[in-house]
């Protein structure tokens, strides 16, 4: 089938963040950050900006009636700044008016002064000065000391990856609105609306009940919105909770690249070392990781890096060092992958050194050290599959990999502007959160008198088809028509203590909890319910 919201999409009639219609009494928001990547606040004035016309308040860090940390993992992150900087992009001040321009005119009235101090933004240098957001973490399996002795070839070297930025379609965005009794309802741009609740909360000092986050859809995410969401609907309801009406505030394109993370950069040391035939006996590795100016997920990131340090191979002696580096800049994040790709790219690194040395193809190398039954990975898990030497056999059959490269080869040897080339890599990647608490997810389905059925998860629709396929799972588990199915809004009140939408996990978790909950009202699982539900529903088709 095709995914629920192309209709919507086409015909221009999906609601992003930016496109509800909102109360006349909204404000909107313009954040003044640091234009430098690391310095002392001197001065902070902003009586000019309050002046003019329109503007209702100018909000600094002695305003926030709660506490001033958005931290996940380790506290260590402030919603505004306070006395000093560390990237450029860090939020100092969040100015509410009647209008955009107004709100961004009156930032730029802003007095702002800052006492330039030193930065850092390489992860080598961040590691020698030991500025550091975790202490370093090592996996390791048999001795990588003992068994050089025992290697043909040893192959040292370095590999950096650099950051990447998201790119999602729909910039950060949020809106906040009051509602009785001293609750906020938020529509924001994120992939956790439950990490989202619990911030407002902790920053506005209130209930999580008092706060209600809700989500239709995202315009892409990538990873960019598990965390790096919240700030930007904290700020949206701290304006409400201080002046008592609708804030709004979306970022433009240049602010939302400028001010955000990226995937983690990484600079990482290797030592390989292979038998005469290509078998690889001893794999050790140092990962310096980016972090950034705060940890965000930065020490899960390192951790999965930890995981798929030896990607799709078995090497019997491993030494794999995670250390996860402070830098001034914008705290870097979640990206599609989560750490895994950083790993696989520096063993893929070695492994092509290798080859050159002792004079056998990568591609040997490769197929040689796959992982088999019963396989250790440097974590302690059994490799217990057996699909990774099958999966290659047919990859290689199917694009003829020998003759691929001669084609390649032909085609660059009578070109001179133009080149192409040819890559072969195995992948073994993990799914589901590290924290196994996360791992978890509800379902709350509503059976209506007319057949109808209404679902919620704590599921974010974000042009993966989740919502798709979770309506699939209803109309198959039920035997009822698509046509009779709803997927509501992502809603704290309805999905509450909800995982993030993340891990490649999602569909699966989500999906299982609405099947569970249907299961509930079928006869096949009928006996230990009440019979009213069953007989209500019988006649459905």
């Amino acid at each position: 089938m095709k995914h629920r919201d192309a209709f919507l999409h086409v015909g221009g009639s999906s609601l992003f963040v930016d496109d509800f219609k909102l109360p006349r009494d909204i404000l909107h928001a313009a954040v003044l950050v640091s234009p430098v990547s690391h310095g002392e606040i001197e001065i902070l004035e902003t009586d000019e900006a309050l002046s003019i016309p329109g503007v209702e308040a100018v909000i600094t860090a002695k305003d926030i009636p709660g506490e001033n940390q958005i931290g996940n993992i380790i506290m260590d992150e402030l919603l505004l700044a306070e006395k000093e900087v560390h990237f450029i992009g860090e939020p100092i001040a969040v100015v509410l008016a009647d209008t955009p321009e107004k709100a961004r005119k009156a930032v730029k009235a802003i007095r702002l002064e800052t006492r330039k101090l030193p930065s850092v933004i390489d992860p080598r240098e961040a590691f020698e000065k030991c500025m550091l957001i975790a202490p370093p973490r090592t996996f390791s399996m048999g001795s990588v000391s003992k068994a050089w002795k025992e290697c043909d070839c040893v192959v040292e070297g370095r590999a950096d990856s650099g950051g990447q930025e998201h790119l999602y379609l729909e910039t950060q965005g949020s809106f906040a609105i009051p509602t009785e009794n001293g609750c906020i309802r938020i529509t924001s741009g994120t992939q956790g609306p439950t990490f989202v609740q619990k911030i407002a909360a902790r920053v506005l000092n209130v209930p999580m009940n008092k706060i209600e986050v809700d989500i239709g859809r995202l315009g892409g995410a990538f990873g960019g919105k598990e965390d790096q969401a919240t700030p930007w609907a904290v700020m949206a309801a701290l304006g409400v909770h201080l002046t008592g009406r609708p804030v709004k505030l979306v970022l433009n394109r240049n602010e939302d690249i400028t001010w955000t993370g990226k995937r983690h950069p990484y600079s990482s040391d290797f030592k390989l070392g292979l038998q005469s035939d290509g078998t690889m006996i001893a794999w050790e590795v140092t990962y310096y990781q980016n972090g950034g100016a705060a940890s965000d997920l930065s020490t899960a990131i390192l951790e999965r890096t930890l995981f798929h340090s030896t990607n799709a191979y078995f090497i019997p002696n491993v030494k794999a060092t995670g250390i996860c580096c402070k830098t001034n800049l914008p705290p870097n994040t979640a990206f599609r992958g989560f750490g895994a790709p950083q790993a696989m790219f520096v063993i893929e690194s070695a492994i092509y050194s290798a080859s050159e040395k002792i004079g056998i193809s990568p591609r040997k190398i490769q197929e040689k050290n796959l992982l088999e039954k019963g396989n250790i990975f440097p974590f302690g898990m059994a490799y217990e599959g057996s699909e990774i030497r099958l999966s290659w056999k047919q990859a290689d059959g199917l694009y003829r990999k020998e003759n691929t490269g001669k084609r390649v080869k032909n085609y660059n040897s009578s070109n001179v502007m133009f080149k192409k080339g040819v890559s072969f890599m195995p992948v073994c990647f993990g799914i589901s959160f590290t924290n196994i608490s996360l791992n978890q997810a509800n379902a709350l389905v509503h059976v209506y008198t007319d057949g109808s059925v209404g679902i919620s998860t704590g599921a974010v629709e974000m042009g993966q088809g989740v919502n798709t396929k979770i309506a699939q799972v209803a109309a198959r588990t039920f035997g009822i028509d698509l046509s009779r199915i709803k997927l509501e809004s992502t809603n704290t009140t309805r999905a509450a203590n909800t995982s993030p939408t993340a891990a490649s996990s999602a569909a699966d978790m989500n999906g299982n909890a609405t099947r569970i909950a249907l299961e509930l009202y079928t006869p096949a699982f009928g006996e230990r319910h009440s019979r009213n539900s069953i007989s209500t529903l019988s006649g459905v088709k």
